[in-house]
């Protein structure tokens, strides 16, 4: 089993502007041709992206100003790397319905009224239909959960002395005909042909948050996790103003 394998393919007959569609037309789950020119879009659409640890750093300290104690996956994890990628391609505040994609993104999640609902408003936002609409929602709905993960995990880490965890544990591949979930111990940001473009996007982005960060404390000495096969994060991460013996990198 290797990560070079094939993923496993998904419906392309499917309606125009759906979650399904989104699917369709990303490089995420595409094979072949098809994969090369999508993945050449997300990266080339990427390329000129900087600052982003600056602008991290910029929008949690704006959040956290007026805050003592907060939930840092709810109010920062999530929504600070989305709005800041999202604004660097162009786009709006859309962090919310990033969200509501991201939840529903996987082909074995049936989409619910609200994830649909708000890809609608993110294709609206990227001017339609089309693949390079795909690409740009696609970036951000794959750096929802695992920036947000990566940020968690090593936050959590950081103030409870802790090893670091890996957020995404897995993927899924066609081997033999059979879809079979690949393990990504060592390799957070994949490898191979279908490495995770925006490695040192998230890096940027995890970076800018800690540096906001300084000074904070757990609150919570037992960490709850996101149930999920593949991916592991805290599912909250409550902090409050004060100092930790060494504080954080």
């Amino acid at each position: 089993m290797t990560l070079s394998a094939p993923v496993p393919p998904v419906p392309t007959d499917v309606p125009t502007g759906s979650v399904a569609w989104l699917r369709a037309n990303v490089a995420r789950f595409s094979n072949g041709p098809d994969h090369v020119r999508r993945r050449a879009l997300a990266v080339s659409l990427l390329e000129p992206i900087g600052d982003l640890r600056e602008k991290a750093f910029a929008r949690t300290q704006g959040i956290v100003a007026a805050l003592d104690d907060f939930d840092v996956m709810a109010e920062v994890a999530r929504p600070v790397p989305v709005g800041v990628l999202a604004s660097a391609l162009g786009l709006p505040d859309v962090s919310a319905d990033v969200a509501l994609v991201a939840a529903a993104y996987h082909p074995h999640v049936t989409p619910g009224a609200a994830a649909e609902a708000a890809l609608g408003r993110l294709i609206e936002a990227c001017g339609g239909a089309d693949e390079r609409a795909a690409a740009r929602i696609g970036l951000l709905v794959q750096a929802c959960d695992a920036t947000a993960g990566l940020i968690g995990n090593e936050l959590s880490a950081w103030l409870s002395g802790k090893p670091v965890g890996q957020p995404v544990l897995s993927t899924r591949r066609r081997i033999d005909g059979a879809d079979v979930p690949v393990p990504l111990e060592g390799t957070p940001f994949g490898a191979g042909p279908r490495a995770c473009p925006g490695s040192r996007h998230a890096t940027a982005l995890a970076a800018g948050v800690f540096q906001a960060l300084q000074g904070f404390r757990l609150t919570e000495t037992k960490t709850v996790w996101v149930s999920s096969p593949n991916l592991r994060m805290p599912a909250q991460l409550w902090v409050t103003r004060g100092r930790t013996a060494d504080g954080l990198c």
